[in-house]
């Protein structure tokens, strides 16, 4: 759909916001590309600096304050600065520093995850979702002994060469919806890595099934998201979990979910608890930090022996398991962290209150868009969820096809710059409540939406 001529400039309101924003990034695009750290924090005009977090909020270099609903892409899941989590962080910034020998605190830390996690027998940890998925995925050939993979189309599983694959495409490169191609997304993957990939259709068990059927002699897992958040929000339909989780056990195939997303956020047993469905290995990051760096995956601990050396002096030990290793893996201030944060999200009215507030904004912004007249489809589950510039029906994929983008990403700029951070400015992204934000502060978000949504009405018809 393209835009009419009546479209608007909705950056202006953000650039005369935020001046000094635009001198860091003149300065910033010097010496990295884009100006960012990593590309999902680059959009235009360009990014704002964020110089204080508080609770639900956020103070750029301008000294404007937004109502945060990124919230660093889901890992604050206490609100900023949590005390118990800033005093947790403070004391052992004090008592110690990196060692590369084993520190009590990442084993206190690694208890709390097997206690809490279904699926998780045995863990181990790593700094980031990408690097727990490339190591489940590792584990998972090893204990096969078969090389291929299986995860959805649309599904972002990391930033490796492995993970890397039929994420973003158009629909000539993923082919037919019902046998997707397996397509690279980006540059600089090696062509072979395509060839120990398959895409399979998510929510659609009977294409699935005839895939995973095909391949079944040479795969070793299926990764997959409980919940595709990684194209917005994708819930799982009509069984597709226990369809899947009852195929792989009878083929044979490692089902990995990579909850890096949804991992303590979904509840304190994340999505397999919610679901009740218990996969094979669980990689999990972003929540479990509390807003510092942790990731980690484990699983059965059949499996996860795969990661020991034999302990047979004739063998080839160096060829006879699955290499794990990582200077920074249990750095005790990200497990001090993740220990304080698992903590509180014990407490029973944790959940109840970050999923209320989920239920508020993400239900109060489908109400506002339908009063401005605006074809929107807001989809979330709890604390999780995005907004879909269109009104089409949303359970596969290229179903998220139908939203507009750049609508979305309008929408976005035109609500920042009233103070709010529904997320970022990509459609296949999501957002978040947290346990700082208030009714009052839900309010005012959909307020701030409402103007936005006006803002953006009627440019693309």
């Amino acid at each position: 759909m393209s835009p009419g001529d009546n479209r608007h400039d909705h950056s202006r309101r953000l650039r005369e916001q935020t001046p000094q924003s635009e001198q860091l990034h003149e300065r910033a695009a010097e010496v990295t590309p884009l100006g960012v750290e990593s590309n999902v924090r680059s959009f235009d005009p360009y990014p704002f600096y964020i110089e204080e977090t508080s609770g639900s909020t956020v103070t750029d270099i301008d000294d404007n304050e937004y109502l945060d609903f990124l919230l660093a892409l889901g890992p604050i899941i206490l609100g900023h600065n949590h005390p118990d989590v800033t005093a947790a962080v403070k004391a052992t910034a004090e008592r110690a520093d990196l060692t590369a020998t084993p520190q009590r605190v990442a084993i206190e830390f690694m208890e709390r995850i097997v206690e809490m996690t279904p699926s998780i027998e045995q863990v181990r940890l790593a700094n980031s979702g990408t690097e727990a998925t490339m190591h489940a995925i590792r584990t998972a050939r090893s204990y096969t002994g078969n090389d291929l993979i299986a995860k959805p189309e649309g599904g972002y599983a990391g930033a490796h060469d492995y993970a890397l694959m039929s994420v973003y495409a158009d629909e000539d490169a993923l082919g037919p919806k019902e046998r997707p191609n397996t397509v690279s997304y980006g540059t600089g993957i090696p062509d072979v890595v395509e060839d120990t990939v398959v895409a399979i259709p998510f929510n659609d068990k009977e294409n699935t099934e005839a895939v995973l059927r095909e391949h079944a002699d040479d795969l070793a897992a299926v990764i997959i998201e409980p919940v595709m958040f990684s194209a917005g929000c994708l819930k799982p339909q009509d069984g597709y979990h226990e369809f899947l989780r009852e195929l792989t056990e009878e083929l044979d195939i490692v089902l990995i979910w990579d909850e890096v997303m949804t991992g303590f956020r979904l509840g304190p047993a994340s999505a397999q608890g919610r679901f009740g469905v218990t996969p094979d290995m669980t990689t999990f990051a972003k929540a479990a930090g509390g807003g510092y760096q942790v990731g980690g995956f484990g699983g059965k601990r059949e499996i996860m022996a795969e990661i020991e050396p034999p302990e047979d002096e004739d063998a080839e030990s160096w060829h006879s398991s699955a290499f794990h290793g990582g200077t920074y893996n249990g750095h005790p201030v990200s497990c001090a962290a993740g220990l304080a944060t698992l903590d509180v999200l014990q407490n029973e009215d944790v959940y109840e209150h970050i999923d209320r507030m989920g239920e508020r904004l993400f239900e109060g912004l489908q109400e506002v868009a339908d009063d401005v007249g605006l074809p929107v489809n807001v989809q979330y589950v709890g604390s999780m969820g995005q907004v879909y510039m269109t009104d089409h029906e949303i359970r596969h994929y290229r179903d998220t096809w139908h939203a507009n983008s750049e609508q979305y990403a309008d929408w976005w700029r035109e609500a920042a710059a009233g103070g709010a951070l529904f997320g970022n400015p990509m459609q296949s992204e999501r957002f978040f409540t947290t346990y700082t934000h208030t009714d009052a502060e839900i309010d005012r978000a959909l307020s701030i939406a409402e103007d936005a949504f006006n803002a953006v009405n009627h440019e693309y018809e």
